[in-house]
């Protein structure tokens, strides 16, 4: 039975539809992925990588923590050492987020699709929605907020002359600077829902557990302001702490659908024209 004249300008209009879809998809990735675009995203990752690299060795190596600072020991011969921090957890997780984003940008694929061949991306895109934007985010503002309040309940002042003031600012400051300049020149889809707030979660609850075992068994808590708080109040700032995490989770998603916008619908009409 032929068709209707109807009926052959609707098909018509679906093709032409599908096509210029494409022809756009294809401008912005021609866009995103080759000239100036491409440079500044590889510069941010390689400079974020070098710097925190740079960080995590001079946080481990060049520190010199004299003795009598605190009444028991060093503060590197305590138990956990370093890694009982989460502002140090957090520069090795930048670390590893940049490290993975340059080897994508140099091996990977960046172009805007809607899975990801390329397994480096794929890695890429999970680490940085589930936890190198919501943790850096999280020490960024519990950091500068509590040590604005009073600085010695976080970064009491005698750290000032073994602690550089550049160190500082790496470790609390340009981990969540990063994190947005990347988030507006990597294009991504963030995860399901389910798999980015259970990841983020899980790690905000296990570091809340890690506190508590260095607690356990150095006899004193990893941060001043735990000395001084009731159990109530203690576990009220351990809620806090993961609550904030996955607002920052969502935050990252909120942004990142913002920037992303164009690029996200037209992914979005390519999948609902396939199905």
């Amino acid at each position: 039975m032929a068709k209707s004249k109807k009926k052959i300008r609707e098909e018509n209009a679906i093709r032409e539809a599908a096509q210029a879809n494409t022809e756009r998809l294809e401008t912005c990735n021609e866009a995103y992925t080759s000239g100036a675009f491409s440079y500044l995203r590889f510069l941010v990752h390689l400079l974020a990588a070098a710097q925190f690299c740079y960080g995590i060795y001079y946080y481990l190596f060049k520190l010199d923590w004299p003795e009598g600072l605190h009444e028991e020991e060093e503060l590197k011969t305590r138990w956990g050492g370093k890694f009982k921090y989460l502002t140090f957890l957090d520069v090795i997780v930048q670390a590893i987020y940049h490290t993975v984003a340059l080897l994508n940008d140099l091996f990977g694929s960046n172009v805007v699709t809607v899975a990801p061949k390329s397994l480096l991306r794929q890695v890429r895109d999970y680490i940085f929605a589930t936890f190198a934007f919501p943790i850096a985010h999280n020490v960024c503002i519990s950091f500068w907020v509590i040590y604005l309040y009073d600085r010695e309940l976080i970064f009491p002042a005698a750290l000032d002359e073994i602690f550089p003031n550049w160190l500082n600012h790496v470790v609390h400051t340009n981990v969540a600077l990063l994190a947005i300049m990347d988030m507006f020149t990597c294009f991504r889809r963030y995860p399901s829902r389910l798999a980015g707030v259970t990841g983020n979660v899980a790690f905000m609850i296990l570091y809340v557990i890690w506190v508590n075992i260095v607690r356990y068994f150095s006899g004193q808590w990893v941060y001043p302001l735990l000395e001084i708080l009731p159990i109530p109040l203690r576990a009220v700032m351990f809620a806090g702490l993961v609550a904030l995490s996955v607002i920052c989770y969502f935050l990252g998603e909120f942004i990142n659908n913002i920037v992303w916008a164009p690029e996200l619908q037209l992914l979005q009409r390519k999948l609902l024209k396939q199905n």
